[in-house]
């Protein structure tokens, strides 16, 4: 029996890989994934960040343009709730206005005439539209609804996702000098990032920056994440000044500058507590113009804006540091006083009328001479509590303005 050869088996070349380049593909995809997820985080806190802040514009424009149209809700005066949205339709994003009246009919309707560039953008950020309920002397009047559209935001959207993009692709070149370092070189520094995007998704930290870490490519990785946190940061500075803005347009007078009825509430509020805990006194001046109507009537309402102003400028005249006043209506003013051994209301009272009575000049070169009536209450004597000051001050400022008609 003839016995054959064994062949020994033939050896598959190719069919193993090296060592090399399994760290290669190990890294790579470690480094990978790492730098997507850092990408991501930063991204979606950008996102939210972007969205928090866009909801709270929104808020405060619907509160803007519920105090504009506060007056023109009180009279059912269509063309005055127009003017009174006038400065929201100049803000960007704001593609939809609409007034209600305290039975839920509409009053006045605004569309912008700038298409929406991002229709799905807008039905993330703002699914519904931002309502705020028009109050006057604590009773709805009417209803303000404000949409947004994606105009201010998609800029930013589009950028970040490049920014984005563009640290993936960098990081995809550099991983491929980067799988001959050691681990421990490549896990530190990208924990360092990690570690940056981590504070940024869960603590809002945009002032966080990637420090240099010794390795080239990750470095301008580094650099790329630090420039996208520049513009996060710098969105997130540009809408803070944007909410501050709007902030102080809700709570303070667009004419007069003077705080609004908003801002009077709640400095009433403050004082109130302040003064019963210390047992202080304070005094509540309700200031309203005297035929006012007048005024608009016989030289146009740019003379009573004028007057108004006036009025404003000469009553904080006459007021201490750290006294407070406030235009609440059409020609109502409030004041609040500090009370001690050397004021008197009656005499504050008295000074307003002195320093408001002096001429006005008015733009078309004619001038008028104003007068106001002043009642004043006194916490805790006429009340304890805002509606109660408010009642005994208005009530005298009535009894002023009859003692002042009868005297004519």
């Amino acid at each position: 029996m003839t016995g054959q050869p064994i062949t020994p088996p033939v050896e598959r070349i190719g069919a193993r890989t090296t060592l090399q380049k399994l760290l290669s593909r190990f890294h790579f995809g470690i480094t990978l994934f790492a730098v997507a997820l850092s990408g991501l985080t930063i991204l979606l806190a950008g996102v939210t960040a972007l969205r928090g802040y866009a909801d709270r514009n929104m808020e405060l424009a619907a509160q803007l343009g519920a105090y504009g149209v506060e007056p023109a809700l009180v009279f059912n005066d269509p063309q005055a709730v127009r003017e009174g949205l006038e400065p929201l339709t100049r803000i960007p994003g704001i593609a939809r206005l609409r007034v209600l009246n305290d039975v839920g009919r509409p009053v006045t309707e605004w569309t912008s005439p700038v298409a929406d560039p991002a229709p799905t953008l807008t039905r993330i950020f703002f699914p519904r539209p931002f309502a705020v309920t028009v109050q006057r002397n604590g009773s709805a009047i009417g209803t303000i609804e404000v949409w947004g559209d994606s105009s201010t935001l998609i800029d930013y959207v589009r950028l970040g996702l490049l920014a984005g993009l563009g640290c993936l692709l960098i990081t995809a070149f550099g991983t491929i000098f980067l799988a001959r370092r050691f681990e421990y070189e490549l896990v530190k520094p990208l924990n360092e990032i990690a570690t940056v995007a981590h504070d940024v998704r869960l603590h809002r930290r945009f002032d966080k920056r990637v420090q240099p870490l010794g390795i080239a490519e990750l470095d301008r990785l580094g650099g790329d994440i630090n420039s996208l946190l520049d513009e996060l940061q710098g969105w997130q500075g540009h809408m803070e000044s944007e909410r501050a803005l709007l902030a102080h347009r809700a709570s303070h007078d667009t004419l007069t500058a003077l705080p609004n009825r908003d801002a009077f509430d709640e400095q009433l509020a403050q004082r109130i507590e302040a003064a019963a805990g210390r047992g202080d006194r304070f005094a509540l001046l309700f200031i309203d113009a005297d035929n006012f109507k007048a005024a608009n009537d016989n030289f146009g309402h740019a003379a009573g804006d004028t007057v108004l102003v006036a009025l404003s400028a000469r009553i904080q005249d006459a007021l201490r540091k750290g006294d407070f006043a406030a235009r609440i209506g059409g020609d109502e003013f409030i004041v609040i006083v500090e009370l001690d051994e050397e004021l008197h209301p009656d005499m504050l009272a008295n000074r307003i009328r002195t320093s408001v009575a002096e001429p006005i000049l008015l733009p078309g070169g004619e001038t008028y001479r104003a007068a106001v009536s002043v009642g004043v209450a006194t916490f805790p004597d006429n009340g304890s509590d805002a509606t109660a000051l408010l009642t005994a001050a208005d009530a005298a400022m009535y009894a002023d303005k009859l003692t002042n008609r009868s005297r004519r």
